[in-house]
């Protein structure tokens, strides 16, 4: 038995040399010596338009933000990140020109408890910095292409476009094409990054210029939750939607919606009642480019209440889109709190309104129970949608 035993031992012994001596040169794949690449994702936007009466005013207000996380080999392979931004008015395309640089030291481990195991950092780009940089482009010296100079001022209805670029510390550089089209080089991103939900790195954001009206939808209001429902579903599955999923997750109360301190002009916040304790909500107020409707905007955000794990927090996350029409008609009745007649997913409000004047309304819509990527996966039992209903007291 001894005897068989050495022979076993011996065996494994040189099976094991015998694989950590194998000439790595005939692996298909160089596994172990693969560079790897970093991939900047855009974890948060802050809000999608800039107020052009803050601009006015000054801008102290407005400015390109955004919480960005860094996926890479080690989380700590980048060096840096580069800003570039550029102004369109009309058929008027300035030059692209660098705003700032960033360390990729500044980025640090992502708040716990968390899904993430990357880096993140909250950017601003502030207005001041932003119109300092324009002020630099000038119209293209060899006309090669039809870039025009910067013209002095940002007014409504112009869009600002910031670029962003990778810098790893081995050299390689990540972005896509500047709006001339002419990095060819710095253009190293797929489409499958560039656009896609899962990464949700595009590189490029453009900002509108919007009037928004100055000092509006402010004080108190009374909330209510108007529906509940599930996001993706057929009509049969909604007409019996459950009965413990038709949850009053925010009760009847008043609220008072102020600016949020040291944020962007667009933004309110409020201190709401939800799931049985005292949070605080954040929403952007996004004019369109024609029309009096606006978008309320929630930007995916921590509610700070801890999911049933206990390992995880209810993150709110902006509907994607679309209304909630039984196939055929254009009027839903069921049982409240469901939806009772045609109900978009968004929050709107109307942009000639300052929502200070008793009964107005303003409506937020979001997915509850996301988690921190805005996945409407659900942690408790799974996401739903919510509608309320903020009126002018």
């Amino acid at each position: 038995m001894n005897r068989n035993k050495y022979i076993s031992f011996l065996l494994l012994t040189i099976v094991g040399i015998s694989f950590s001596c194998r000439d790595e040169s005939l692996y298909p794949l160089p596994y172990a010596n693969q560079d790897v690449s970093g991939i900047l994702r855009l974890y948060r936007l802050s809000s999608n338009i800039f107020d052009s009466n803050d601009i006015t005013a000054g801008g102290a207000n407005t400015g390109f933000e955004g919480v960005f996380e860094m996926l890479d080999k080690s989380g700590d392979d980048l060096q840096e990140v580069e800003f570039y931004v550029s102004h369109r008015r009309g058929a008027g395309l300035s030059r692209e020109v660098l705003i700032r640089k960033v360390a990729g030291a500044d980025f640090q481990p992502a708040p716990q408890p968390t899904i993430s195991i990357y880096k993140r950092l909250l950017i601003r780009l502030t207005y001041a910095e932003t119109l300092a940089a324009l002020q630099t482009a000038t119209a293209d010296p060899d006309g090669a292409l039809p870039l025009v100079g910067f013209p002095g001022t940002v007014i409504a209805n112009d869009n600002l476009i910031y670029r962003y670029l990778v810098v790893m510390k081995d050299g390689r550089r990540f972005s896509v094409a500047n709006p001339q089209n002419n990095n060819p080089l710095e253009n190293n991103v797929t489409v499958n990054i560039s656009t896609q939900p899962f990464y949700s790195a595009p590189y490029l954001v453009t900002i509108p210029v919007r009037p928004l009206l100055a000092g509006s939808w402010v004080g108190t209001y009374s909330v209510t939750q108007t529906a509940i429902w599930s996001p993706a579903h057929n009509w049969d599955f909604h007409a019996n939607f459950p009965a413990r999923l038709r949850t009053v997750l925010f009760p009847d109360q008043t609220v008072t919606l102020a600016l949020v301190p040291g944020g962007l002009a667009t933004e309110r916040q409020m201190q709401v009642q939800y799931r049985g304790q005292t949070v605080t909500m954040r929403i952007n107020l996004e004019v369109p480019a024609t029309g009096t409707v606006g978008t309320v905007f929630i930007p995916i955000q921590n509610s700070t209440l801890d999911a049933c794990s206990g390992s995880r927090k209810l993150f709110w996350g902006f509907p994607p889109g679309g209304n909630f029409t039984r196939p055929g008609t254009s009027i839903v009745n069921l049982t409240a709190p469901l939806p009772i007649a045609t109900i978009a997913n968004r929050g709107s409000f109307t942009t000639t309104q300052n929502g200070l004047t008793a009964g107005q309304i303003l409506t937020i819509g979001m997915d509850d129970d996301a988690d921190e990527y805005g996945l409407r996966n659900g942690y408790c039992d799974w996401t739903r949608r919510v509608r309320l209903t903020l009126t002018k007291n």
